[in-house]
C-alpha cells in the first residue's frame, strides 16, 4: 500500500503566505525627524475648530498660530454655570439665538487666566505673538457667526493683534476648497468639504507663515501629496479619549534631510470626518498636503472615531464638552493633562525629536 507522505515543511509554507503579507502590513510607528516645535501652528473645523483652539491655548509656548474654522472660544462649554458642559456646548457653543446667550467671554477669559496661574496651561501672554485666521461661513447655521464673532473677541481679549477674521463667503458649515467635485459652496451636508473657489487650507498657512506670496506658491503646490498612517495608540494614554489606532502624517521628502529643520502643522477634522468616517476625504483632499513642502511643513493628522458606548462620542467629535473623562464631575478636556491634548502633544514631541531620541 503507497503511503501518502506529506512536506513537512508544507504546512509551515502555507502559514507563512497567511502570515508575511499580515506583517508587512504592520503599522509605522511616527517617525522622529527633528522638527522645530516651536514653530508649530494648528487648524481645525467644527469639533475640530474646538480642540484647535485647545491645544493653541494649552501649549501656547510652541504656538506660531491656527486657522479657527467655525469654532468657538476657549473654555466655551463653561459660559454659564447654571447648564451642564454639554448644554452649553451644544447651545451657547453652536448657534445660541442672541449675542448674550453666546459665549461668556467674560467669564471664559477669566478662568483661562486663572488656569495659566494655576500653571494647567501655558502663560498666556504667549498668545500675543500669534497669527490667526478665522473663518465663518455666512450660510453656517451649526456654529454661527455669533459664535465665531466671540472666538475673535477671546482672543482680542487676551492681546492678540494678528487677526484675519473672514465671514463674507456664502458657505455652509464645511471647510473649504477649490476643488470642483466637492458639495456646492453654501451646503452644509456630508462630508462638510465644499468647493467655494478657495482653499482655506493654502489661507490659513500662509496667514501663520506669511512671507510667502501666494501667485510665488501655487507653481510649488504638489496636489499628489499624500499623507501615510502611524500608529497612534502609542501616543494614548486613556481608554476614553474615543481617539482611533491610526493616525496620518505627510512629511515632505526635504523634512527628512539631517540639514532641513521642518516645523508641524497640527490638521483636526471635524465631526463625521474621521477616516472610518469619510476615509481620506480630509487628510488628503483638503489641500493642506498640497502646499507641504512649499512652506517645510509636516502635516499632522490626528483622530477620532465614532463611539456609542463609553466614551458617548457618536459623530466621531473631537471632545470640547467632557466626554473623555466620563467618570469625572469635573472633567478636563482642556488642559495639558488632558486625554486628547497630551496625546497629541506627544506625537508633535516625537516629531521633534532627534531620530536617536526613541
Amino acid at each position: 500500500m503507497k503511503t501518502n507522505k506529506r512536506n513537512p515543511l508544507s504546512r509551515w509554507s502555507v502559514l507563512s503566505m497567511i502570515l508575511i503579507p499580515l506583517a508587512t502590513h504592520a503599522m509605522d510607528k511616527l517617525p522622529a525627524v527633528g522638527a522645530e516645535i516651536s514653530n508649530t501652528s494648528v487648524s481645525g473645523l467644527s469639533s475640530g475648530a474646538f480642540m484647535t483652539t485647545q491645544f493653541l491655548v494649552a501649549h501656547s509656548a510652541i504656538m506660531k498660530g491656527a486657522g479657527i474654522i467655525a469654532g468657538g472660544p476657549y473654555l466655551c462649554a463653561q459660559s454659564w454655570p447654571t447648564s451642564t458642559y454639554l448644554e452649553n456646548a451644544m447651545n451657547t457653543c453652536m448657534n445660541p439665538l442672541t449675542k448674550s446667550a453666546g459665549p461668556n467671554i467674560p467669564l471664559l477669559v477669566k478662568k483661562t487666566r486663572q488656569l495659566a496661574a494655576e500653571g494647567k496651561i501655558d502663560p498666556v501672554e504667549n498668545l500675543k505673538k500669534d497669527h490667526l485666521y478665522l473663518f465663518s461661513g455666512s450660510s453656517d447655521k451649526t456654529v454661527s457667526m455669533l459664535v465665531m464673532d466671540q472666538t475673535q473677541n477671546f482672543y482680542q481679549s487676551l492681546g492678540v493683534e494678528d487677526i484675519l477674521y473672514k465671514n463674507d463667503t456664502n458657505a455652509g458649515h464645511a471647510i473649504i476648497t477649490e476643488n470642483a467635485k466637492d458639495s456646492t459652496c453654501s451646503a452644509t451636508k456630508p462630508p462638510f468639504v465644499n468647493n467655494c473657489g478657495i482653499s482655506l487650507a493654502e489661507n490659513i498657512l500662509n496667514k501663520i507663515y506669511s512671507g510667502l506670496n501666494t501667485s510665488e506658491l501655487k507653481p510649488e503646490a504638489k496636489p499628489e501629496a499624500k499623507a501615510v498612517p502611524f500608529d497612534q495608540s502609542e501616543f494614548i494614554k486613556s481608554p476614553y479619549t474615543s481617539m482611533d489606532k491610526t493616525g496620518y502624517v505627510y512629511i515632505p521628502d526635504k523634512c527628512k534631510e539631517k540639514d532641513t529643520r521642518c516645523s508641524i502643522h497640527v490638521v483636526f477634522h471635524g465631526c463625521e470626518q474621521g477616516a472610518t468616517v469619510i476615509k481620506d476625504k480630509y487628510y488628503n483632499q483638503t489641500g493642506y498636503n498640497a502646499y507641504a513642502d512649499a512652506y517645510n511643513l509636516i502635516m499632522l493628522y490626528p483622530q477620532v472615531h465614532p463611539s456609542t458606548e463609553k466614551p458617548y462620542n457618536p459623530k466621531g467629535c473631537w471632545d470640547f464638552w467632557g466626554y473623555s473623562s466620563p467618570d469625572d464631575p469635573n472633567p478636563d478636556y482642556f488642559t495639558k493633562d488632558s486625554p486628547q491634548v497630551s496625546a497629541v502633544y506627544r506625537m508633535v514631541e516625537r516629531l521633534s525629536s532627534k531620530p536617536t531620541d526613541y
